[in-house]
């Protein structure tokens, strides 16, 4: 009997300062190298279904200081072997001076949501919150909670959906305890002010075991490869 076939979604989230000073040179770069016809078809053929560039909001033109890629994979095999390649570390070292990558995995049985987007509605802003958690079940009950009961006025301030992640373990280590919401938008007003309701500090005190962070990202200036 054939192998049952892995279709678990990964995510792969990479964070890190720029080499450039402005967007346009990150731009211009990563679209050489990331971007670069052959390293696309490469990554794509071994199981990256999305690549997606962020800058933080408010520095989607002019000077950026960070870069965000939150790339979508279906193949942790693939995705090892394309990040291992020699050039590849070379193309994300024009780009970085310093970078986190992570590896994370859909956290089963959380609370998630992917919506339609009206016409028009194109812009796209992130907000991502990492922290640690005392368990995998006290945080999807806490988090449950309250995404399950916040989705619709989450969604009239124009959020588009809602994934949760917890960090991939290496082979024969413990499960990770390390937690990551990603939420996608397209008004970033609407993220803001919902960002900033006292609501959400409430439940990170209740959700996070140590240290959290929480940032906010928007799609950067120009013209970027991306799939």
């Amino acid at each position: 009997m054939a192998p049952e076939k892995d279709t678990t979604q990964y995510l792969l989230t990479i964070r890190g300062k720029l080499k450039p000073t402005t967007v346009e040179a990150s731009r211009s770069i990563h679209n050489a190298t990331a971007g670069n016809p052959a390293g696309v078809a490469a990554a794509r053929s071994l199981g990256d279904l999305s690549h997606m560039v962020y800058v933080p909001a408010g520095q989607n033109d002019g000077a950026s200081s960070e870069l965000l890629i939150l790339d979508v994979w279906n193949n942790i095999e693939g995705l090892n072997q394309f990040f291992s390649d020699h050039q590849v570390q070379e193309g994300g070292n024009m780009i970085f001076t310093e970078r986190e990558p992570v590896v994370w995995m859909p956290a089963h049985g959380a609370f998630t949501y992917h919506l339609a987007t009206p016409k028009g509605k194109n812009d796209r802003f992130v907000g991502v919150v990492r922290g640690p958690v005392h368990s995998h079940e006290q945080a999807l009950a806490i988090h449950n909670e309250f995404a399950s009961m916040g989705v619709n006025q989450a969604r009239m301030a124009g959020n588009i959906s809602h994934d949760v992640y917890f960090r991939l373990a290496q082979p024969g280590t413990p499960e990770s305890l390390e937690f990551l919401a990603v939420d996608v938008w397209m008004d970033g007003a609407g993220m803001a002010a919902t960002y900033s309701n006292p609501a959400y500090g409430s439940v990170f005190s209740k959700l996070f075991a140590g240290p959290s962070t929480a940032t906010t990202w928007q799609e950067p200036a120009g013209e970027w490869v991306e799939w």
